[in-house]
């Protein structure tokens, strides 16, 4: 009877248990199986975006004329700010380059850098459209851009850009710094011959040692009034020496 009761007892607990926190033990179950869920769902559409990205870029180089640039607008509307569509400007702006159309490659560059592009592409467009602005004589805009550049893996090419704007504009001891940055960046074990040489040519000329006061010659002593007479002048005869 005692056990009876005891599991009477039990179950009165187990049902007043359930009837404070059931409802709460379902919802979390609930909210755990749909973001479980949720998350397999984004993975996987994410997994797929990636793999039609990818599949829309390699279509993108292996097409030509309207076809390709049909594959690069497909990419800027549905993966902007994605690597594979920094990718296609990148590659726009180079074809622009060599079409020489400056102009519209600088905007390709400029779009990787607005895009919210990976880091290190938005660094490699920076050093791209520095080198356009120095070509085309604007020093200044090249040095605004490559004050950007912020990855470890561009700031060495970003400071020997910037040496060689310096140098274009005079400014030899801004160059200077700008190449020794440059080579700190890199590492001393990385061989960098012209880089070495740039830094070398834009050193400051030695300075001479400033000449040394001449010696100043010691004053003779003054002769002793009662010097001995030198060897060689005749004794004056004293006023006492008796006539001979």
């Amino acid at each position: 009877m005692s056990d009876y009761l005891s599991e009477e007892e039990q179950l009165e607990r187990l049902k007043g248990w359930w009837g404070r926190n059931g409802t709460g033990l379902l919802t979390g179950l609930a909210l755990a199986v749909a973001g479980l869920v949720g998350w397999r769902w984004y993975d996987q559409s994410t997994t797929e975006a990636r793999q039609s990205a990818s599949d829309v870029y390699e279509s993108f180089l292996a097409a030509e004329g309207d076809a390709r640039t049909a594959f690069a607008e497909q990419l800027d509307e549905s993966d902007a700010g994605s690597a594979y569509q920094a990718f296609t400007l990148l590659h726009r702006a180079r074809e622009a380059v060599e079409a020489d159309r400056i102009e519209a490659a600088s905007a390709y560059l400029q779009r990787v850098i607005d895009a919210n592009s990976p880091n290190s592409l938005q660094d490699l467009a920076r050093i791209r459209l520095a080198r356009l602005h120095q070509q085309g004589g604007d020093g200044a805009a090249a040095l605004a851009v490559l004050a950007g550049v912020r990855g470890s893996g561009y700031r060495g090419l970003a400071q020997e850009l910037k040496g060689d704007i310096h140098v274009a504009r005079g400014e030899r001891a801004l160059a200077h710094e700008a190449y020794r940055s440059a080579r700190q960046e890199m590492g001393d074990d990385r061989e960098r011959p012209i880089l070495d040489i740039k830094i070398n040519d834009t050193a400051p000329p030695e300075q001479p040692d400033p000449p040394q006061p001449a010696a100043q010659p010691a004053a003779p002593e003054p002769e002793s009034a009662e010097s001995e007479p030198e060897s060689g002048e005749p004794e004056l005869e004293s006023a006492e020496t008796p006539p001979e």
